[in-house]
């Protein structure tokens, strides 16, 4: 009942200020609440420096983002699908964690917040980079917003992103002396960290080889739009079935998987 009193108002709060449409707010209100029920506080404080961090920076220079943003798939405020492709690993870790305590799911949780953090930092304060993203298809330079593309300013981004939820986790972990056996609070935290880089390039790799990319023969550009004004945009490399949502989704869960994997 926190939980959901607690997501209830920061989701309408989101909501009216447009940072979440209204199916983004009930899947947000349905996240919060599992994760709080899963993880308590400290699941609930990562999703909430990602999520407040996030909005702020998708509205700094709107004006600026604007023709850049008019390639990607969806603008604006997050919608149901967009909320679960960021949080639903958490969520399955978190539960997971409710029903085992291995403190494995609490390094795993932060993994997926970090990754989510450091992708979303990565695309909406890697347009400011003074030089243009290089495709990790072609090597070469394209526009900034194009799917696959990094510059270094943005993996830097992409490195604060993760280490500000990394910095979260241990505060957590260490004011309700959660446990981390075998664990210590450094081999967490560099762990996270590195989740959270892996994360966001793996989604870049993702975007550049398998991510449904299209061209507008009217804009003369690529976009992620399989439509525009009524109008079918051509395929011109990737999958259909492959958008954005779902590569965010992939790359978070690669992340948490390869961590485990390290750990193993």
């Amino acid at each position: 009942m926190i939980g959901l009193f607690a997501s209830t108002i920061i989701s309408y709060i989101a909501y009216k200020k447009q940072a979440l449409t209204l199916s983004g707010a009930i899947g947000a209100m349905i996240l919060g609440t599992g994760i709080f029920f899963g993880s308590g506080l400290y699941g609930s404080f990562l999703i909430f420096v990602f999520f407040s961090t996030s909005t702020i920076f998708t509205f700094i220079k709107r004006n600026y983002k604007n023709e850049i943003e008019k390639q990607y798939e969806k603008s604006g405020g997050r919608d149901f699908y967009q909320v679960f492709a960021n949080g639903g690993v958490g969520l399955l870790y978190s539960l997971l964690y409710s029903f085992t305590f291995n403190p494995m799911y609490l390094i795993l949780i932060g993994v997926s917040f970090a990754a989510s953090n450091a992708d979303t930092w990565a695309s909406e304060l890697g347009v400011f980079s003074k030089s243009l993203p290089v495709s990790l298809r072609s090597f070469k330079k394209v526009p900034k917003g194009t799917s696959g593309a990094v510059s270094l300013f943005g993996i830097l981004m992409s490195f604060l992103g993760s280490l500000l939820i990394a910095f979260s986790a241990i505060i957590i972990i260490t004011i309700f002396q959660l446990n981390l056996n075998p664990f210590s609070y450094i081999e967490a935290f560099l762990l996270i960290i590195l989740g959270g880089i892996l994360g966001s390039m793996i989604d870049s790799i993702l975007g550049a080889t398998i991510q449904a990319v299209y061209y507008n023969e009217n804009l003369k550009k690529e976009t992620e739009k399989a439509f525009e004004e009524g109008k079918s945009n051509v395929l011109i490399r990737g999958y259909k079935l492959i958008n954005n949502d779902f590569v965010n989704f992939t790359s978070i869960l690669l992340a948490t998987i390869i961590i485990l994997l390290l750990c193993r």
